[in-house]
C-alpha cells in the first residue's frame, strides 16, 4: 500500500510470492481495500478473536493470517491498514513459506471463494435462470412445431419461463425473503410480470432478430446469447430492487450475498 515498502534486496522469488500472492488473494476476495493479507503484524480486539477462533483450522502456515482476516470480515469487524516498511531480518530464521505452505494457502483461498460463490444468491439465480432457459427453449420448439408465428412462439415460451423463474426464485434464491400468502403472492407475481415485461420485450425483439440474422437452426445459440448477455443482468437488477427488495436505490447493494 502507499507509504509501505519491502526491502529492495529481497530475492526475486520472495518478491513474487509477496506481491503475486497478495494480488491473487485480493483478486479472488474482490476486496481492493485490503492490500496485505499475509502479514502477521496485526492488532485485534478480543471480541473479534472470540468470534472467529472456532472457524480457523490451520495455525502454522500463511493460511492462518488469511483465514483470520477473511472471517473477521464475515463478522463485520472494522479493518484498517497502516503503511509498514519491512526491514531485513537480523535475528532468527526466515519465515519464507515452503511448497506445502504455498499449496495450502492457494487451496484455502481458491476453495473458500468457490464455496462462497456456490452458496451465493447469484449462483442460485443462475441455476434458476438455467431452468428457465430449458423451459423457454422447450416450449419455443413446441409452439413453433404447432405452427405459431415466430414472435408468438417467443412471447409464450418466454412467459412460461417467467412463471418458472418466479416460483423457484421465491422458494430458493430469495428464500430468506420468501413471499407468502395468497394475496401477497398474487400481487408480487403481477409485479414480477411487470418487471419481467422488460425481459419479455428483450427476448421478443432480439430473439426473432437473431434468428433472422443467423438462421433458425441456431436458435439455441441466439436464445443463450440473449438470455445471458441481456436478460440475466436485467432480471437480477429488477428482482433485487423491486421484487424481493434486497437492494436499495442509493443504498448499499451486495451482489452475491
Amino acid at each position: 500500500m502507499k507509504g509501505g515498502s519491502i526491502p529492495r534486496y529481497w530475492g526475486f522469488m520472495r518478491k513474487v510470492l509477496s506481491i503475486g500472492g497478495n494480488f491473487y488473494i485480493r483478486t479472488l476476495m474482490l476486496d481492493r481495500k485490503i492490500h496485505d493479507w499475509t502479514t502477521g503484524y496485526r492488532a485485534l480486539r478480543p471480541w473479534v478473536f472470540e468470534k472467529v477462533k472456532g472457524k480457523i483450522t490451520e495455525l502454522k502456515t500463511y493460511t492462518f493470517q488469511i483465514s483470520f482476516l477473511y472471517y473477521a470480515r464475515e463478522v463485520d469487524a472494522k479493518i484498517a491498514e497502516v503503511p509498514l516498511n519491512f526491514a531485513e531480518r537480523r535475528w532468527g530464521e526466515s519465515k519464507m513459506p515452503g511448497l506445502e505452505s504455498m499449496i495450502k494457502t492457494f487451496w484455502f483461498v481458491t476453495r473458500t471463494r468457490i464455496l462462497d460463490f456456490i452458496h451465493s444468491r447469484f449462483f442460485k439465480f443462475g441455476i434458476v435462470g438455467f431452468t428457465g432457459f430449458l423451459v423457454n427453449f422447450g416450449f419455443l420448439r413446441l409452439f413453433r412445431s404447432l405452427g405459431l408465428v415466430e414472435t408468438l412462439s417467443w412471447l409464450f415460451s418466454t412467459e412460461l419461463a417467467i412463471i418458472n423463474n418466479y416460483v423457484f426464485n421465491n422458494l430458493w434464491t430469495f428464500g430468506e425473503k420468501r413471499i407468502g400468502g395468497v394475496k401477497n403472492t398474487i400481487v408480487k407475481f403481477l409485479q414480477f410480470n411487470l418487471t419481467s415485461a422488460g425481459a419479455l420485450a428483450i427476448q421478443s425483439v432480439f430473439g426473432p432478430l437473431g434468428v433472422k440474422l443467423v438462421g433458425v437452426k441456431y436458435d439455441a445459440l441466439v436464445l443463450a446469447f440473449v438470455v445471458i448477455c441481456l436478460v440475466l443482468p436485467y432480471n437480477y437488477l429488477m428482482y433485487n430492487l423491486f421484487i424481493w427488495k434486497t437492494w436499495k436505490l442509493g443504498g448499499k447493494g451486495q451482489i452475491g450475498k
